[in-house]
């Protein structure tokens, strides 16, 4: 059976629907989280303020370079400028306090009063030397969700060592997967072991949120950095190759995950992954697996005349295939060397294989889908007076859409408009409360 190609233009599914306004409520609306994370936490509450809770940011009224490190807008060393905070606090609000300090903690503990959600990334000496121990929160706040991000958690030897996304990410076993064989382990891009630790810190806090509507009660929620990762270099078989199998897998470089094993008796000889192209590269393994898969990319190699000897019937057995995988190799490399990626990536979706281009930043700004999905927004930088394009959210919601309703704020920008709508106090009151905390930490 000859498969029949799909024009590119009917692959494409139109949904017709009627995006929500921006004014729809929106799923965290009225949820007031109080943020003094450290970068484990910042998506996690990234996640929540673009679902709509009001997430005050408390921002040490000194520069803190680990919170906001460069690039910097301009190439302007200064904390308001920073790309990296422009990204993760956007939505929220800012009060700056020292929460170290007696007046400025007092504000802190009015405001933890008034919250619904306290994120931390405080070991368990930072917070029993700054009584934000879950013990003691517990007791003076029963009503809190609790959620604490740190790299071991808070039991065991390590509970109070400290751990940065690299760190994690060895601890967990994650780096030892990644890389080529011949080298050193490596570390994952784009801060894995935050935004893993975070995602399971915001789920866990909806829960716990999710479950104090039916009873009332609040919650801790404590995340682990080493378990975050650890769960994940775990999924993919890992464990049980190596319990039951004593199969201990390592780094495969751009091979498949599972082409190469500890024991020869079980190895078997997979595909590369990757190919290079006219302008880039493609990412393309499935002529393995399975039976019609071979048909299909031999079908589109033969559209291009590019088939060479593979359209011998003999290469429909896998076993064949296996034993011949440096030949095919050959073949799929000088095709794509003489094609760019995207023609490549639709001419190979016709015949429903999977071959994709490897996109980079520029690539993703351009890209089709995620235009039409109306994946970035502009963001009004009204100090600047300008916008800027922001990345959106990796989810739809019909009804509580998400909203990129505001930039990342200057450090301390809504100090007196947070202590207005989370006490309750005037202007001048408000100004007081700040005035005497700053007096008090002259």
């Amino acid at each position: 059976m000859r498969c029949t190609p799909i024009p590119y233009e009917e692959q494409s599914l139109t949904l017709s629907q009627e995006l929500p306004s921006t004014n729809s409520p929106r799923a965290l609306e009225g949820v007031r989280v109080l943020d003094i994370s450290g970068p484990a936490g910042f998506y996690c509450t990234k996640l929540m303020a673009d679902l709509g809770a009001d997430v005050v940011r408390v921002d040490p009224p000194e520069s803190d370079p680990d919170h906001s490190p460069g690039p910097f807008f301009g190439d302007e060393p200064d904390e308001n400028q920073s790309l990296y905070r422009w990204h993760f606090h956007a939505n929220k609000r800012s009060v700056a306090l020292d929460i170290s300090s007696a007046p400025d903690r007092e504000v802190f503990d009015s405001l933890l009063a008034a919250a619904d959600v306290l994120v931390d990334t405080l070991r368990p000496s930072e917070a029993q030397r700054l009584d934000l121990d879950a013990q003691t929160l517990r007791e003076s706040h029963p009503a809190l969700v609790h959620t604490t991000i740190t790299g071991f958690g808070t039991v065991g030897p390590y509970v109070d060592y400290k751990a940065t996304d690299i760190v994690a990410q060895a601890m967990g076993g994650l780096m030892a997967l990644t890389g080529y064989p011949e080298d050193p382990p490596n570390q994952v891009g784009g801060e894995q072991a935050y935004h893993v630790a975070s995602l399971h810190a915001a789920v866990g806090t909806l829960m716990a949120l999710l479950s104090r509507d039916l009873d009332g009660k609040g919650a801790d929620v404590q995340i682990a950095l080493q378990d975050s990762i650890s769960m994940a270099t775990l999924q993919t078989a890992n464990f049980n190759a190596y319990t039951w199998l004593g199969v201990l897998r390592h780094r495969t470089g751009l091979n498949h995950a599972f082409s190469s094993q500890s024991k020869p008796t079980t190895a078997r000889t997979y595909p590369p992954t990757l190919y290079q192209c006219l302008d880039g590269w493609i990412a393309y393994a499935q002529h393995a697996d399975p039976p019609l898969a071979w048909q299909h990319f031999v079908e589109w190699l033969a559209e291009f005349g590019a088939e060479q000897e593979l359209a011998d019937p003999r290469f429909e057995d896998l076993e064949y295939r296996r034993e011949r995988q440096w030949r095919i190799d050959i073949v799929l490399t000088e095709f794509a060397a003489q094609h760019t990626a995207q023609e490549l990536y639709h001419s190979a979706q016709r015949y429903m294989l999977l071959c994709s281009p490897v996109q980079n930043v520029e690539d993703l700004t351009k890209d089709e889908q995620l235009r039409d999905r109306e994946f970035f927004v502009d963001v009004e930088h009204p100090e600047l007076d300008r916008s800027f394009k922001y990345p959106g959210a990796p989810y739809k919601l019909s009804e509580t859409p998400w909203q990129l309703r505001r930039r990342a704020p200057l450090v301390g920008e809504h100090s007196r408009e947070v202590l207005g709508d989370w006490l309750g106090l005037s202007d001048a009151q408000a100004e007081a409360m700040l005035a005497q905390g700053e007096s008090g930490n002259d």
